[in-house]
């Protein structure tokens, strides 16, 4: 897409205003209508894009049938062909102004407008949660403050209409921002609006003081604190608030949905109230100290909960494609025993006789029982019908684990790393390996590179990666681990032998036949030695070869020499790395010069639409990576 494309002969697009996960969003004119208006499109490319597409025509369907004057007015959805690519796309309002979490940057709006915004988001989740309709996503981000002063709430692309689903889905994947998400996102529990209510809570503590009611740095520790820690009372006086906001607060970020308010128009109603508060004689609320005089909030107790869910060495996943279910962990000591029932109350004598011996006092479990009772738990979670029951079961689990023994216990890592595995097996790749990004590190640090779970973990963490359709990165990682592996479990260990599997898989699946070739040619006799000839593992990496020879056969007769299947670019991967990373940060100061480095981007390299590559690319695929994949093998 381009400056000066057409969408259904109707909406010419203009300057991009905002590039998302899945979707752009341009400046455009409607030339029917004869009116600007923002465009939201989105490219199907299969897989996930497919399923953010239909996310879209959620989003277009919900909040195309909500009207009110804090909610963004959609005006059209449609799909059409552009440039041979068929595209979804939404057209809303064209809105100018800054969204609150560029408000918040530039400091803590007045008290009296902050409670005056509050109001409004309410109204807005009112005007949803009337049609049966739960956002899901309510963040800073998602409300924009117009040039005009108006306040708009955005983005209903994760709504749901409010079936009870919680806020893990049938497949395992966790919806949201962590920063704001209600407990009962977390657990997988029945999510309604009151979910809303919890997020909304969050970002009037943010208006109010400047700071999240949670200051965790990762996804675990965000989901600790949200589910096991209060956040820090906030005192009204500091920040020129009325003093009834505490406790408003209090009630939005309650753990227990039925601790907070009955809905969003009772919450919209009390704000308006406080809003018209008078504060120490005057007629609006006491301004709040500057800058200068202001205390910081005191941040809430985080802990560190480094969730570094590692699989053990059996969790590695066997199979050339999906790896099996990982072996239980070590035998567990068997759970400790309940500790001894409180005796009964007996009153106490009128004249006490005198002490002679010690009052015997019930000693609390050792840490080693409660260690043994943890760790039976896990294994209990291991049999869970459903790989997403186990999930949660975990995740529960996990949380515990830093409560008893610690954030860097190996337990404690132990129990991340189940987590992360049984998440990936219930389908959300994506969030397995946004934990595992971290878990690795954590894992690292607290247990060595070298360590069996650490390894365990960097090799679950491949499997996600090359699952996700990212082989380059997944090539890089099992070649950095592949040495590791065969130092710490010996060059015969069958997990050995599958990650060399793996990487024959994924070079194959990049288009290097002849590499892959040459990885199983050496594997193969091997693979005989260790689990004999008949062996599934043996069987099947004797069909993979088989199977690429004869892409290979057929590669050559049709001229195309193998991997050589374009001129070689006139770029050098240098000048490449620089463009990528260009395009991935959009650092340019106007489109024009964007639409350059674009345009000597796919010439350089001799291939047209490169620059969506790099922006659809996940995270955890590094520019480097990107580099090998645009120039193949």
């Amino acid at each position: 897409m381009r400056v000066g494309d057409v969408l259904d002969g109707r909406y010419e697009l203009g300057e991009k205003l905002g590039q998302g996960g899945f979707g752009v969003v341009w400046r455009a004119q409607d030339t029917r209508m004869r009116r600007p208006v923002a465009v939201k499109v989105i490219g199907h490319h299969g897989g996930d894009h497919g399923k953010a597409a239909l996310r879209f025509v959620r989003e277009a369907c919900a909040a195309g049938n909500l009207s009110h004057p804090h909610i963004v007015t959609v005006h059209d959805l449609g799909q059409c062909e552009l440039g041979g690519q068929e595209v979804t796309f939404l057209v809303m309002e064209l809105l100018t102004g800054r969204t609150l979490t560029e408000v918040l940057r530039a400091g803590v709006p007045e008290p009296a407008l902050s409670l005056r915004w509050g109001q409004q988001i309410s109204g807005a989740l009112a005007a949803a949660h009337d049609a049966g309709m739960v956002h899901r996503d309510i963040k800073p981000d998602n409300v924009m403050i117009t040039d005009a002063g108006h306040l708009k709430v955005l983005d209903f692309g994760i709504a749901q209409l409010d079936s009870g689903a919680g806020g893990l889905t049938t497949t395992g994947t966790i919806v949201g921002s962590p920063a704001y998400m209600a407990p009962e996102r977390w657990t997988g529990g029945r999510v309604d609006g009151r979910a809303d209510l919890y997020a909304l809570g969050c970002v009037l503590v943010e208006l109010f003081t400047g700071a999240r009611p949670f200051s965790g740095d990762s996804t675990p520790v965000l989901m600790y604190q949200h589910l096991n820690e209060a956040p820090a009372p906030l005192d009204p006086a500091q920040f020129g608030l009325p003093p009834q906001v505490a406790g408003l607060v209090a009630e939005l970020l309650a753990k227990d949905p039925a601790d907070r308010p009955a809905d969003a128009r009772t919450v919209e109603r009390r704000l308006a109230e406080l809003a018209g508060w008078q504060g120490g004689g005057a007629g609006t609320v006491a301004p709040a100290p500057t800058a200068v005089d202001r205390p910081a909030p005191a941040p809430a107790p985080v802990p560190t909960p480094t969730p570094t869910p590692t699989p053990a060495p059996a969790a590695v996943p066997a199979g050339p494609v999906v790896p099996p279910a990982p072996t239980a962990p070590p035998p567990a000591p068997p759970a400790p025993l309940a500790p001894p029932a409180a005796p009964p109350v007996v009153p106490a004598p009128a004249v006490l006789s005198p002490l002679t011996t010690p009052p015997v006092v019930a000693s609390p479990p050792s840490a080693e029982a409660v260690r043994a009772g943890l760790r039976e738990r896990r294994s209990v979670a291991y049999r869970a019908a459903t790989a997403g029951e186990s999930a949660i079961q975990l995740q529960a689990i996990a949380q515990e684990c830093v409560t008893a023994l610690g954030a860097a216990d190996r337990d404690t890592l132990a129990a991340w790393r189940d987590f992360t595995w049984y998440l990936s097996r219930a389908g959300d790749l994506d969030g397995a390996i946004r934990l595992l990004s971290t878990v690795v590190g954590d894992m690292r640090s607290a247990l060595g590179a070298a360590d069996p779970d650490t390894l365990g973990a960097r090799y679950h963490l491949a499997w996600c990666i090359g699952e996700s359709g990212s082989t380059v990165t997944a090539i890089r990682l099992l070649h950095e681990l592949l040495p590791d592996l065969t130092a710490a479990w010996g060059p015969q260990d069958s997990r050995v032998l599958k990650a060399r599997h793996d990487l024959a898989v994924h070079l194959a699946n990049r288009g290097d036949l002849q590499s892959a070739v040459v990885q199983l040619h050496s594997l193969l006799p091997d693979l005989a030695r260790a689990l004999g000839e008949h062996h599934p593992s043996t069987v099947q990496a004797w069909q993979d070869l088989a199977g690429y020879q004869q892409r290979l056969a057929q590669a050559g007769r049709k001229g195309l020499g193998g991997s050589n299947r374009r001129k070689a670019p006139r770029m050098s991967r240098m000048e490449a790395l620089v463009l990528v990373r260009r395009l991935r940060v959009w650092d340019f100061a106007t489109d024009q010069e964007a639409r350059a480095a674009i345009d000597a981007l796919d010439r350089g390299i001799g291939l047209k639409g490169l620059a969506d590559l790099v922006f659809e690319a996940p995270d955890h695929v590094s520019e480097e990576d990107l580099v090998e994949e645009i120039f193949g093998p």
